[in-house]
């Protein structure tokens, strides 16, 4: 019996140590509320009126969940891997718009890598500079 327990502790460590993906969400119902849980662990989500609130609680409950998931058996998904990027892609284009591209670049001074990386990055919201870095691997 104390060999179970020791196995399931090491077992619940071992869990408590992956990575898993955190999300929070807001509710607005109900007077307006946080959610927060694991992408990997659907079953496992705590609330609380302050965002920081839902996490500590998340955070103080994830021990026993696994706890009690082992002792009753139940599967326990892994962390999913996040993707590697290489920071390459392979954009196919007309030609007459990479004429126009390389055109434009060129008319900047700066290389069509660039001046795609830069229009890209404004698309999405980023400052020159903000969380990219040109020609950087």
């Amino acid at each position: 019996m104390v060999t179970a327990k020791i196995d399931i502790e090491k077992q619940v460590e071992y869990y408590m140590n992956l990575p898993y993906t955190m999300t929070i969400k807001y509710r607005s119902e109900q007077g307006g509320y946080y959610v927060a849980g694991y992408v990997e662990l659907p079953d496992l989500t705590m609330t609380g009126d302050t965002l920081e609130e839902a996490v500590k609680e998340l955070l103080s409950e994830r021990e026993d969940w696994f706890e009690t998931c082992l002792k009753l058996g139940v599967k326990i998904p892994l962390p999913v891997e996040t993707p590697k990027y290489s920071g390459e892609i392979r954009v196919r284009m007309p030609p007459s718009l990479h004429q126009l591209l390389a055109q434009r670049a060129a008319n900047e001074g700066v290389s069509l890598n660039q001046y795609m990386v830069t229009g890209l990055a404004r698309t999405v919201g980023l400052d020159e500079g903000q969380k990219y870095k040109i020609g950087s691997k």
